[in-house]
């Protein structure tokens, strides 16, 4: 069982991490081409349920995972525990990043110009996510 449950888990961090790429790439495609926007501007919302499907995966599989493999929270390395705070900071900026897309989907397009820093912080920290883990659990 646990290695079904860490398949799951890291397809929903390959969700996760092509959500946070691919949002990345779209905004670099519509500064480049403002008229493709009207194209390019449905894309953004399709990543981020793809990326907020890959967290809730993330999260679902992880806290079975806990117990299942590890026996439980005390059981888990101290380089865990930074991984967990990752993936914390990941969570607020995948609600940074829902929340914003609403914002301008109703029409506050002014919000536009945070999008890539929220992407920027969102890929590093997942990024930090996958250093902490190997080093947690090789």
């Amino acid at each position: 069982m646990n290695g079904i449950l860490l398949i799951l888990h890291l397809l929903g961090f390959g969700a996760a991490m092509s959500s946070s790429v691919g949002g990345f790439v779209i905004l670099r495609l519509s500064r480049a081409a403002p008229a493709d926007m009207t194209v390019l501007g449905k894309v953004p919302p399709v990543l981020i349920r793809v990326g907020q499907t890959g967290l809730g995966l993330l999260w679902l599989t992880g806290i079975i995972m806990v117990w299942t493999k590890f026996g439980g929270p005390e059981n888990l390395p101290g380089l865990f525990w930074l991984k967990f705070i990752c993936v914390l900071i990941v969570t607020v900026g995948v609600v940074m990043v829902s929340l914003t897309i609403k914002a301008i989907q109703s029409g506050d397009r002014a919000k536009v110009v945070r999008l890539p820093l929220y992407g920027a912080v969102n890929g590093a920290f997942l990024l930090l996510v996958v250093i902490f883990a190997v080093y947690a659990f090789n």
